[in-house]
């Protein structure tokens, strides 16, 4: 699979709202003097997905950042890393692990593990890159002064959802009913359903809920996609689905289903469609976070920031396999296009 890379464009609507008091990318990381004197740190890293899939975004965006700062893991850095394997009710004993070996600080990426780690300490330092919505979450008071342990970015993927649907409907312009894939028992993605289903009605279309928990329930869920045969299928993503995007992905395909999916690592992956954040950037910047807290910032006062971009990624090559035909105007948007 051959990726044809496109203009990345500045998502100007998401970073006209983020504040003005975030980190300042690069400029939060320039190597304080005298990096050689310090102690070394301990980072604690909690995952919702596996070291297999998951592990390269930290390597290559977080911790090559923060080894730009002057934090480097073998020399002045210690890291423990602990995997949830897509698993939700494993995220509490691994944040509690963590925290038992007492880090700087914790990089909690999405909202099941930064939940975890809050539940586990009220006091280390938590980051996080992919939560939602962190003051519905609990894990701040407020954006721009999170008066607690935690911070880092918000994914803002609730308040995208109608962008995605109606990108998914200009590839399957005909649909009347789409399925909406998600995880009931995580509450984030209850809401977005909820969202989802709400947006679809306004738009006199019709919404059919369909439940996927680990792979244990793939088959059911997908023979009830099978069985109800909607027109197309908003993915919402969690931990689960994320971690085991390629069976999710070649299951979809099997059924000839166009569908729109949460992050770009699934269309990366062989699906037909995402719209989301950038990943590296998202945990580039969540370095400046750390990167600050090590050097004695407190997290409370650190603002969340949200996304200055968003990506739209097509796959030309899955369309083709399930005959569909991405119009110009999609074409003409896309951020990448996957051949």
């Amino acid at each position: 699979m051959r990726e044809r890379p496109r203009r990345v464009l500045a998502a100007g609507s998401v970073e006209r709202r983020r504040f003005a008091l975030g980190l300042a990318g690069a400029a939060a990381l320039a190597p304080a003097f005298g990096i050689a004197q310090q102690k070394t740190a301990r980072i604690g890293v909690l995952s919702s997905a596996s070291a297999s899939g998951d592990g390269n975004w930290f390597r290559d965006y977080f911790f090559a950042t923060l080894a730009k700062a002057g934090w480097v893991e073998g020399r002045n850095l210690v890291v423990d890393y602990r995997y949830a394997e897509g698993h939700l009710e494993r995220h509490a004993a691994l944040a509690a692990e963590l925290v038992a070996l007492k880090p700087n600080l914790i990089l909690a990426g999405t909202q099941p593990s930064a939940t975890a780690v809050m539940s586990a300490t009220k006091s280390i330092p938590i980051v996080f890159a992919l939560v939602h919505d962190p003051v519905a979450a609990g894990l701040a008071e407020g954006l721009a002064r999170p008066g607690k342990n935690a911070t880092g970015l918000s994914s803002m993927n609730v308040d995208i959802l109608a962008k995605r649907i109606d990108l998914l409907l200009q590839v399957a312009p005909s649909a009347g009913r789409i399925a909406i894939l998600y995880q009931p028992e995580l509450d984030i993605n209850a809401r977005q359903a909820a969202l989802a289903e709400a947006t679809l009605q306004s738009r006199k279309l019709t919404a059919l809920r369909v439940a996927i928990g680990g792979p244990e329930t793939y088959d059911a869920s997908f023979e009830a996609l099978a069985r109800e045969r909607p027109d197309a299928v908003l993915v919402v993503e969690n931990p689960s689905v994320f971690t085991h995007r390629a069976d999710v992905v070649r299951r979809m395909a099997a059924l000839r289903l166009p569908a729109m999916y949460g992050f770009q690592p699934f269309t990366l992956s062989g699906g037909l469609m995402s719209y989301s954040i950038d990943f590296g950037d998202q945990f580039r910047r969540a370095a400046g976070y750390a990167d600050r807290i090590l050097r004695g910032a407190k997290p409370a006062e650190l603002p969340i920031e949200q996304p200055l971009r968003l990506e739209l990624t097509v796959n030309l090559k899955a369309a083709a396999s399930i005959g569909v035909t991405f119009p110009q105007a999609v074409l003409l948007s896309a951020n990448r296009v996957v051949e």
